[in-house]
């Protein structure tokens, strides 16, 4: 059974790196994603200065159960059933879904897409692709600060969208793999109310996505450390302008997910917070970035791959 499970999900990456978000077939995170924006106006509506916070709050824990628990029953449900009907089709039905859960292959090319545009045609341009990238408008004035935002964006994904999922299925399936991405999915869209228009949305979610934070820092505790480990190693071990060292110490001091190890494998800083404060991102340094992101999701693969030879 260990075998099925870990060709499997070596499999779906492999469905990942080949294929990646097709945006031409029904996606179930994309359906999860549209029925929290609709709970999200249906729970708390429009007049939020009436309603008190801790029933916000509240508010904010119905929404949890209401998405999580549907999902978490019907992937439960059909890995369950796949297997029981053979092994391969519970391998098959395992793949597609822990490929439902990665997003390498946007990642990666849009990232290159969004440098390439800013060389070909300017810092406009570059901003027309990273808005598509980052799926919201940035509005940075230049482009050490624009150039920052993609690749905070992109070491901040290879963490929730790559290494963590594939982590967490590893260890817990298919079904751990879809709680851990509707989790994040709820976070993005209510829990990161600092993000965008801040004023409006911290008025909106500041109570409303209290419970959600709270959860995501205990559910994300340890795959954001394994990423956070595993990029700090590619930096140090793999092929690529990468300075290894610096991405240990950087990490080990900010301790942020796979941003800091980012940040120090290129020398960075992202606005002062996180990595290198005193060096500003150049437009370049997103394909660094992306070089480092394909090696930590290679590395991911080899390891199952070794685990699928060896135990």
């Amino acid at each position: 059974m260990f075998k099925y499970h870990v060709f499997a999900l070596l499999l779906g990456t492999i469905l990942e790196f080949f294929f990646g978000r097709i945006y031409s077939i029904w996606n179930p995170m994309e359906t999860i994603d549209r029925f929290v924006k609709y709970l999200d106006r249906a729970l708390l509506g429009d007049e939020i200065i009436l309603v008190e916070p801790e029933k916000q709050k509240s508010l904010g824990w119905w929404l949890i159960a209401l998405v999580v628990i549907p999902v978490f029953l019907g992937i439960l449900f059909f890995t369950l059933l796949c297997y029981e009907i053979a092994p391969w089709l519970g391998v098959i039905f395992e793949a597609v879904a822990s490929y439902f859960c990665l997003d390498y292959r946007r990642l990666y090319y849009g990232g290159i897409e969004t440098m390439e545009d800013f060389y070909s045609d300017g810092i406009s341009s570059m901003k027309h692709s990273a808005g598509i990238l980052m799926g919201q408008e940035d509005t940075s004035s230049s482009e050490e600060e624009l150039t920052g935002d993609v690749i905070r964006y992109i070491a901040n994904e290879a963490s929730d969208s790559v290494m963590s999922p594939i982590f967490v299925m590893f260890l817990f399936g298919p079904v751990g793999g879809f709680l851990y991405k509707t989790l994040d999915i709820i976070e993005g869209r209510i829990g990161n109310y600092k993000c965008g228009n801040w004023q409006k949305e911290y008025q909106r979610y500041r109570y409303f996505g209290e419970p959600i934070v709270a959860i995501n820092k205990v559910v994300d505790w340890l795959p954001s450390r394994f990423s956070g480990a595993l990029t700090v190693f590619a930096a140090k071990y793999t092929f690529g302008d990468f300075n290894g060292k610096n991405a240990r110490y950087i990490h080990l001091r900010d301790r942020y997910k796979a941003v800091s190890a980012f940040a120090g494998a290129l020398e960075i800083g992202f606005k002062g917070l996180i990595g290198e404060a005193d060096k500003q991102p150049e437009p370049k340094d997103i394909r660094r970035a992306v070089t480092l992101l394909r090696n930590c999701f290679m590395l991911n693969q080899f390891i199952l791959v070794f685990l699928l030879l060896f135990f």
